[in-house]
């Protein structure tokens, strides 16, 4: 044996051999990342092993990638009432466009696994894409004549998909209205005000009212600790709607996994478990994703982030992350929650911004990171809180519905399109109004001369 010669081939079926069982080891772990063509996207990266969902066994074609899309952003896109819909491009009397660019299809401007071509929002084409389409625009609107098409999509200008407030007569309603509305504030929440209003009878639970004692498992726990549990669990929300401990604790169930948090709140919050799934935070968590990935990948940390976070947020991300367990502070939910993972320049000068202010100064209300990125709605008159903190961040215009509830459309659309004005936390006004407000003026002017 110690005289044998290993011949060339030798050495390369054992390369061979090593690389099967390497790739082998890839598969059967779900790590199939030697399989990634290329770096994903920062709103897909967290799902980039869950590969069936996009590509289904491997083989799967277009039609199956396009639902894919939709299968996430159909909801999204409907609810912007999106500007470029599929259908638009069915019409045959459209079907000269599609030589230059096929529209019908998401991932003909949104490719995965590119990151040299990838810019903001995913996209994947050169900027100035609009001009396959409208390149004769200047003549329809000939003050548009000296901007460069790679503008086009500039915030407060226009927007692929949603343009829900930059149409023309939206913008004209707006004009002219103050920087700072008089008596301007956000929508008031009312969800314990409307249980009140139907459990009249009821009364809040107090320590004595609670139906589980850690100590009935032998579980070590010290009394203080238990004791801070009861305080936090008796101040808060649930002991006043008269949830008690088993309603969450399940058979006295005391520890859960992340996903396990998740479907435990959603029993009685599922329209905001529904929303958190949807954003960063909880999207390794949603229901769209195979069990197989959501067992074995866990819920994301905030370290594993594509912005800026603080490295000792490396905890995996559920509810109770933001809310704690028993207190339910929606305070302490609000701001430090954020910051204290959030590591990035907006989220740093927050505290020196005139929107932090009003929060020091009204306790029920004033103007915190989550009144901007987890905006109050109303969904069939009743007012929700999105939890779904990516929903109106892109384009930067989404964010007006929470703006102009203290602010005019002029000055919050200007303070939307500085990005020094986003990475300072509007700590000052804006220097200067926005050039759409000017053409719209100018059109208008333009009109009435005519007559």
């Amino acid at each position: 044996m110690k005289n044998y010669k290993f011949k060339f081939w030798h050495y390369g079926l054992l390369l061979t051999l090593l690389a099967v069982a390497l790739i082998t080891y890839n598969l059967e772990a779900s790590d199939k990342s030697y399989f990634l063509s290329g770096e994903t996207s920062h709103g897909h990266h967290q799902v980039e092993m869950a590969c069936s969902s996009c590509h289904g066994d491997g083989f799967a074609g277009q039609d199956f990638i396009q639902q894919a899309c939709l299968n996430c952003h159909q909801e999204e896109l409907l609810e912007a009432d999106d500007s470029h819909p599929r259908k638009k491009f069915l019409d045959p009397r459209n079907a000269g466009l599609l030589n230059h660019l096929d529209a019908r299809l998401c991932v003909s401007c949104h490719t995965e696994h590119k990151p040299e071509i990838t810019h903001d929002m995913g996209v994947t084409l050169a900027g100035d894409f609009c001009v396959h389409c409208h390149s004769d625009i200047a003549e329809n609107r000939p003050n548009h004549a000296g901007f460069g098409f790679e503008t086009c999509a500039s915030a407060g200008c226009h927007n692929y998909h949603d343009n829900r407030y930059l149409y023309e007569d939206f913008l004209i309603a707006q004009m002219d209205s103050q920087d700072l509305l008089p008596g301007g504030k956000l929508p008031e929440r009312s969800a314990l005000a409307r249980w009140q209003s139907t459990h009249p009878e009821s009364m809040p639970l107090s320590i004595d009212d609670a139906d589980l004692n850690p100590q009935e498992f032998s579980l070590d726990i010290t009394s203080e600790t238990l004791a801070n549990i009861h305080r936090d669990w008796s101040s808060s929300i649930h002991a006043q709607t008269e949830t008690n401990c088993r309603q969450c604790h399940v058979d006295g169930r005391l520890q859960f996994t992340s996903a396990e948090i998740v479907n435990v709140c959603g029993n009685c919050h599922e329209a905001q478990r529904d929303k958190f799934t949807q954003g960063k935070h909880g999207l390794r968590l949603s229901a769209k994703l195979p069990a197989s990935f959501r067992e074995n990948t866990g819920a994301m940390t905030p370290v594993e982030a594509h912005v800026a976070m603080k490295e000792s947020a490396n905890a995996e991300l559920n509810c109770t992350s933001c809310h704690q367990a028993h207190a339910i502070n929606t305070r302490y939910a609000a701001v430090e929650a954020c910051l204290g993972c959030h590591n990035d320049e907006h989220s740093l000068a927050y505290r020196a911004s005139a929107h932090f202010d009003t929060w020091q100064k009204d306790a029920s209300g004033g103007v915190s990171c989550a009144s901007c990125h987890l905006p109050r709605e109303l969904h069939n008159g009743e007012l929700l809180v999105n939890h779904n903190q990516n929903h109106n961040l892109r384009p930067n215009e989404k964010m007006l519905p929470v703006c102009l509830n203290c602010h005019g459309a002029e000055f919050a659309i200007a303070a939307l399109a500085d990005r020094q004005q986003i990475e300072r936390n509007f700590s000052v006004p804006p220097s200067k109004g926005h050039e759409t407000f000017k053409l719209i003026r100018e059109r208008i002017a333009k009109i009435k001369s005519s007559k």
